[in-house]
Parts: C-alpha cells; sequence; structure tokens
C-alpha cells in the first residue's frame, strides 16, 4: 500500500492521482463570494475542461447534492452540504471546543476579534472566533484560509517549526503565491522566522484588511509542540486608544497560556 503523501511532500506519484476526483473539488473551488452562481460555459473555462466533460462533473456534484442549478437563470450555485463539510473539519479539531470560553473572554478585555488557528501546509487556517458585541471587527470568516507569512498567526506557527519544514513551507508559497502575493526572498523570509522566534509573539500590520492589527501568541500541546496560535485583530485607533502592543501582550499571553494549559502544556 502506498504511503500517503503530506502537503508538503513534492514526491507526488501520478499513479495514484485520480483525476475525476481532482478536477470535481476544483470546480467546488470555481464558486467565490464575488460571484457565487456560474454559468457551465464558465465553469468548463475555469478548469480548461470542453463543455461536455465539464456537464459531467457537474451532473455528479448536483446528484450528490453539492450544487444546485437555477432552472430560471441555469447558473449553479454551491449547496448547504459543501458549508457542512467545512464545518464538520471545524468541530473535529479539538482545541476548537477548548479554546472557545478563553477567546470569549479575550474578545470581551480587547473588545476585539480573538481566533484560533492552526497551520495547514502553507496556511494559517482560522478555526474558532469570538467577536466583540459592536465596532468594527475583522471580516476573517471560519475556515478562512491565508497564507501563513502573511498573518500574525501564522507568522507565530512558522516561527517554531523544524527547517525541513520550514522549506517546504517556502518552496510551497513560492510555486502557489504570484503578482501582489509575492513571497519574499527566502533570505528575508528567514530573517522574518528568527526575528519571530525570538520575539516569541508577532504584532503585524494586516495587509488583507488595511486599519487592522494584530497580536499573535503560540499555543503549546503537552509535549511543548506548538499546534496552534491566539490572536486578536484591532482596529489600529482602537488598539491605539487601548495602549497598543504593550497593552495587547499579556491579554493574548495569558489566553494561550490558559488554553496550552487546558490541553496538557506544562510549561
Amino acid at each position: 500500500m502506498a504511503t500517503p503523501k503530506t502537503d508538503e511532500d513534492d514526491r507526488i506519484d501520478p499513479r495514484y492521482i485520480v483525476p475525476g476526483l481532482s478536477r470535481g473539488l476544483a470546480l467546488l473551488q470555481l464558486f467565490p463570494r464575488s460571484k457565487p452562481a456560474k454559468t457551465l460555459a464558465e465553469l468548463a473555462a475555469g478548469l480548461g475542461l470542453t463543455r461536455s466533460a465539464t456537464y459531467r462533473l457537474v451532473y455528479t456534484l448536483e446528484a450528490d447534492g453539492f450544487i444546485a442549478r437555477d432552472s430560471e437563470t441555469r447558473r449553479y450555485r454551491l449547496t448547504s452540504k459543501t458549508l457542512d463539510l467545512g464545518f464538520e473539519y471545524l468541530h473535529a479539531q479539538p482545541i476548537t471546543e477548548t479554546a472557545q470560553p478563553f477567546l470569549r473572554a479575550l474578545s470581551d478585555r480587547t473588545n476585539a476579534a480573538a481566533h484560533v488557528a492552526i497551520l495547514d501546509g502553507w496556511h494559517a487556517v482560522y478555526l474558532a472566533r469570538a467577536l466583540p458585541n459592536a465596532g468594527l471587527v475583522s471580516n476573517l470568516q471560519l475556515g478562512a484560509r491565508l497564507p501563513a507569512h502573511t498573518t500574525s498567526s501564522g507568522r507565530t506557527m512558522l516561527a517554531h517549526q523544524d527547517e525541513e519544514r520550514l522549506r517546504g513551507v517556502y518552496d510551497r508559497l513560492r510555486r502557489e503565491l504570484r503578482g501582489a502575493q509575492a513571497v519574499p526572498p527566502v533570505q528575508d523570509f528567514n530573517n522574518q522566522i528568527v526575528a519571530d522566534r525570538k520575539r516569541g509573539y508577532v504584532f503585524h500590520r494586516s495587509t488583507v484588511d488595511p486599519g487592522l492589527v494584530s497580536l499573535a501568541y503560540p499555543i503549546r500541546d503537552h509535549d511543548s509542540r506548538v499546534v496552534a496560535a491566539v490572536t486578536v485583530i484591532v482596529p489600529e485607533k482602537l488598539s491605539d486608544t487601548i495602549g497598543g502592543e504593550r497593552a495587547l501582550r499579556p491579554m493574548v499571553y495569558e489566553a494561550a497560556d490558559a488554553i496550552s494549559r487546558k490541553i496538557g502544556y506544562r510549561g
């Protein structure tokens, strides 16, 4: 039996790839929030396939309940069954339920959005959150996946990975990102890793939501491994009002430490 490949492993054996499954999953990713309904022709163009080949994929996904066709507009949309998959993944992560009360307390103390993220390949994936009752908050959604090196939580987790994994993450970033999201030169990337590791936390001005700042600390398990990160995301003006980085640091640290100890960390 073949050994399963990880996200980091470049040695993917094409003999074990199921092309139809890959195409079906690619099709499900063609429905962004900016254009949630698409015609068969648009889906075919997005996949680079013929209309007949695309129709077979669409027919299968519709039959299985993952997409639905509007009989009037003849456009396809994702169904809630697709969303269910995402939430099943989120709720299957043990840290999600454990972290929730600590995120709630952190959000109440800071009047900011508090999140827990994990590192999945080259992405920071946001599993849990607590939002303030009012005020400007980040539009970061549950399940959001962002390039790890562009976020405070992602940088915090990268800072505690071994050199082999960091090389794998950097190689993936170089292959996947272009244009405005271009990856910095490897020396700059490594220098940032070293600085973040030495500091122990990351304070970051958002490039995703200008005007917001965030601060993140790592969450550790019973083996002292960094398995996640806690971050607060605050409007920059509010951050300045409450004391900025200096004020946020102890509050985020306390939340991260409490979650860590809840999952077995002993210091």
